[in-house]
């Protein structure tokens, strides 16, 4: 049986190794050199079901993942706090308006400086997973523990079971209790008065009556409603002849005023007539002021000869039978 080479051994053996190089240069060297910052979070609470590559994510985009856990205590207090490190993938963060710093490291302490804060999330409900989500919340609590040199730390909230477990606290169980036995207790008080028990079992009379009370003042209406509506035709039939007086008063004052206004039209040009021939009467310059003034002149005349001839008789009588 002929022995394999050992050059061609080695060389399959070198040539896998490229193969497989090859391959995570492709399918994951985008991930192997990308540009990572580091980030660390501190938590009060329990992170049961936070792991190790836990997804970091942002509005529901991953953006990172959890890559170290530890825990931190207080050796005069005995505080114990959770520290979850966390690696953030810059290349998935763009921006419009306006530019990232050009530096890397700066991008959490800006971002932390705005409002960004961690909080645990439940990643799955079926196999209670959690996972860190990021994002821009008031309150956020800082812990300021010296950790690695460069580290940016973000700001924590506490999850959602958290702040209602801290609203209960703040509620005093066995006052709530008491109170609500209490209000029982009255209320028991009251359903067992005899006053209460005559109401219930005369509540059925009562009834009655509400039904008789509703059916009289539905009938009454009915009634009101049919004299109403009487009222209303009678005085609808009113305001039509009322109406049809006024249009025939109307008509009759509209002839009237035309006859009137004609009949006065009339007597206007008589009177323009008149007050024409008045002003040529009257005119010192006309026919017939001249025609008078000289039948005035001519009466003078003759009046000034008989008044000579009544003196020459009365001087003379004699006149009268020679003359001259």
């Amino acid at each position: 049986m002929k022995r394999p080479s050992p050059t061609a051994i080695g060389a399959f053996v070198l040539g896998a190794m490229i193969l497989v190089a090859s391959a995570i240069l492709f399918f994951g060297g985008g991930a192997l050199w990308a540009q990572r910052l580091e980030a660390v979070a501190y938590f009060d609470s329990s992170v049961a079901g936070l792991q190790v590559g836990a997804p970091v994510t942002f509005r529901g985009v991953r953006v990172g993942s959890v890559k170290t856990m530890g825990i931190h205590v207080n050796p005069q207090t005995y505080n114990f706090i959770i520290r979850v490190g966390m690696e953030i993938t810059p290349d998935t963060v763009a921006t419009f308006g306006s530019d990232l710093p050009d530096e890397g490291e700066e991008l959490v302490p800006m971002l932390v400086k705005r409002g960004l804060t961690a909080k645990l999330v439940m990643q799955s409900f079926v196999t209670g997973q959690l996972m860190v989500e990021l994002d821009f919340r008031e309150g956020g609590k800082r812990t300021d523990i010296r950790g690695r040199a460069g580290m940016p730390e973000i700001p924590t909230v506490p999850t959602d079971l958290e702040a209602i477990t801290t609203q209960l606290e703040g509620v005093k169980l066995d006052e709530t209790i008491e109170s609500f036995k209490n209000t029982l207790d009255a209320l028991t008080g009251v359903l067992s008065t005899p006053e209460l028990k005559q109401t219930i079992a005369e509540l059925p009379a009562l009834l009655v009556q509400v039904r008789q009370t509703l059916a009289t003042a539905e009938t009454e209406i009915s009634s009101l409603s049919g004299s109403t509506r009487t009222t209303i035709d009678q005085t609808a039939r009113s305001l039509d002849q009322t109406l049809a007086s006024l249009r025939t008063l109307t008509a009759t004052l509209d002839r009237e005023v035309a006859q009137t206004a004609e009949a006065a039209r009339t007597t206007m040009g008589k009177a323009d007539t008149t007050l024409d021939g008045a002003n040529a009467l009257l005119d010192p310059r006309g026919r017939t002021a001249v025609q008078i003034q000289r039948a005035v002149d001519d009466l003078a005349t003759t009046a000034a000869r008989l008044r000579n001839l009544s003196e020459r008789i009365d001087r003379d009588p004699s006149v009268l039978v020679r003359g001259r």
